[in-house]
């Protein structure tokens, strides 16, 4: 059985929705997999799962030495992972709390993994240089709601990202964001701010299939994950690079990109936009055509092969029976 452990979180993130995804794929390749949450009878109220799911907490949970659990790097340390003795592997979605979920352990390798699935190509870097593993590259995808036919009318409307904790960390960037965009917009009649804080995913997609940019100024991150979701919808994103961003974003092709922390450009790039009225238009058509084509290289089945072959032949022996 191929375990994939999950916090036990309320926060809607696609970062957890992926960890369901990835169990959802399995099944479909006929591998055993399941989700596993820490106490029962917990269940995201984000969105409906339609995969098994086990609990840490059950009194007859008892992994065999064959088994497989998935880790998420901020619970590659935890106690419930360390006791049990079943094979381990870690799942890498993004490089900067790698530490804090070693929880004082030097490597991975020194807490008993055997292997490291890490989401883009400069995590699985991170992962190998610094962490003790080979990392093999399962990418994430784009839900297939985000992308927009082409039909759907633009109005005219700035979305923009919201991240909690960024702000919780003392982050300004995204509070300064909204207070001069608000400003700006107020300036120019019928354009209005959206933040996205409070929504299902699904609200998300629609959204940003009928608004013109998004607005994301979220500094530390891998996939960025609204990021690519504008994409796929044809909102055109104005954006920092946030490390991970070097792997997919092309700047003036598939998105208008700065250095982190340069929120003060880049509001004023929005204004400019504004201001150019139907003059705008040839370099948002390049942008969207370029976004689209970018979020389209993050599908469900590329990130099925990746982990068919993750699992198939990369952990050795086989992982776990099929079906």
């Amino acid at each position: 059985m191929i375990y994939y452990l999950v916090a036990d979180d309320p926060a809607p993130s696609w970062g957890t929705g992926m960890l369901y995804e990835h169990v959802r794929l399995l099944r479909e390749q006929a591998w055993e997999a399941c989700v596993l949450h820490h106490r029962a009878p917990y269940r995201p109220g984000w969105r409906d799962l339609t995969v098994p799911v086990r609990y840490l907490d059950d009194p007859g949970f008892a992994p065999g030495a064959d088994d497989v659990v998935v880790v998420p790097e901020v619970l590659a340390g935890s106690e419930a992972v360390r006791r049990l003795p079943w094979r381990r592997v870690v799942f890498v979605q993004g490089s900067f709390l790698i530490l804090k979920g070693l929880d004082g352990a030097a490597d991975y390798a020194a807490l008993g993994y055997e292997a490291a699935m890490a989401v883009l190509p400069h995590v699985a870097r991170v992962v190998e240089r610094h962490f003790g593993l080979a990392a093999h590259v399962v990418p994430p995808f784009v839900a297939p709601y985000f992308f927009d036919a082409g039909g759907e009318p633009r109005r005219q409307r700035v979305l923009l990202a919201v991240k909690d904790g960024y702000r919780t960390a003392g982050i300004p960037d995204e509070e300064i964001a909204g207070a001069l965009l608000a400003k700006e917009l107020a300036g120019r009649p019928g354009w209005e701010l959206v933040r996205l804080t409070g929504l299902q995913h699904e609200q998300v997609a629609e959204l940003m299939r009928t608004s013109t940019f998004l607005v994301n100024v979220n500094s530390h991150e891998a996939f960025n994950t609204t990021v690519p979701e504008a994409m796929a919808a044809g909102c055109v994103p104005l954006c920092y690079e946030a490390v991970g961003g070097r792997d997919f974003l092309r700047d003036g092709e598939n998105a208008i990109v700065f250095g982190n922390q340069d929120v003060y450009a880049l509001v004023e790039r929005v204004a400019e936009l504004l201001d150019l009225g139907e003059e705008r238009e040839p370099l948002l058509a390049r942008l969207r055509a370029g976004g689209r084509s970018t979020a389209a290289s993050f599908r469900p089945e590329v990130t099925a092969e990746a982990l068919a072959r993750f699992f198939g032949s990369a952990l050795e022996p086989p992982a776990a029976k099929r079906t």
